[in-house]
């Protein structure tokens, strides 16, 4: 068992949870802001590992380094995996993208990578209030969509026939 795998929270129904895939330095500023937002944690060491994770579980919060597991923005599979999801999928799904080639909070760079939010690692000390910022905001724009796909999902539901 790796040393990542040791340090993992155990998630119930209705936790926050969240995934990091950055390097030690990163990851450690990324804990202590994403406790500090009540979320319960798992880090990923590998980008095979993190792929694993990610396929298995619905994280609230997905954080990752553009240089993790010794990737580059262009190559990083995490990214690659996570760009192309379906809506459905990838809107249950917040996305924090660290990176030196980042402006903080730049909503045009972002977009570009298709996350939710990107950051300069000079700016990681402020990474609990930028997570803030940008989770009420994710949360505003797709409230509505959630709710309606939820209810859809009722309805799409086979209706029992009843004879008499």
């Amino acid at each position: 068992m790796s040393k990542a795998e040791l340090n993992q929270d155990f998630f119930e129904l209705g936790d926050k949870t969240s995934i990091v895939c950055a390097d030690p330095a990163t990851t450690e500023i990324v804990r202590n802001s994403l406790k500090d937002l009540d979320f319960k944690i798992h880090f990923a060491d590998s980008e095979d590992g993190a792929l694993d994770r990610i396929r298995y579980t619905q994280y609230n919060c997905i954080v990752i380094h553009e240089n993790f597991a010794g990737s580059i923005l262009q190559t990083n599979a995490v990214i690659r995996y996570l760009a192309p999801l379906a809506m459905n999928m990838r809107r249950g799904s917040f996305i924090c993208l660290i990176g030196d080639s980042f402006n903080t909070l730049d909503a045009m760079q972002a977009f570009a990578q298709s996350v939710n939010v990107v950051v300069n690692p000079s700016d990681l000390p402020n990474l609990t209030a930028i997570l803030k910022k940008g989770l009420a905001e994710f949360e505003m724009a797709y409230r509505v969509y959630r709710v309606s796909i939820d209810s859809l999902g009722d309805r799409r539901q086979p209706q029992r026939r009843v004879d008499h």
